[in-house]
């Protein structure tokens, strides 16, 4: 995992664009206390995606942990509870704003 996308807690989540074509995700943030301006974090060649929006702890924005469960796997631990988990290979990091979706 590369060190960009290691440190997201307290990032805000503010959109997922999954292409289904090109089979990728980019998960947009508005900031986060180490990075203030937005950014993109993509995950290329994705073969799976779930992501629950039910809540458990109450209504957030915020992550609380990246976590890598494995080769490819991710989870995104939300502050609401819920936890984004993806499967991909690959990654990038893209500073300065949104990627295009």
């Amino acid at each position: 995992m590369t060190s960009s996308i290691d440190k997201l807690h307290d990032a805000s989540l503010v959109a997922i664009n999954f292409d289904w074509q090109a089979r990728t995700c980019s998960f947009n943030f508005s900031g986060a206390p180490h990075k203030l301006e937005p950014f993109t974090v993509t995950f290329h060649n994705v073969t799976e995606l779930l992501i629950p929006a039910n809540y458990p702890w109450g209504s957030s924005v915020s992550v609380l942990e990246l976590r890598e469960k494995g080769e490819g796997l991710y989870e995104l631990a939300m502050q609401s509870g819920d936890t984004i988990r993806l499967l991909a290979p690959n990654n990038s990091f893209k500073a300065d704003g949104f990627a295009a979706a």
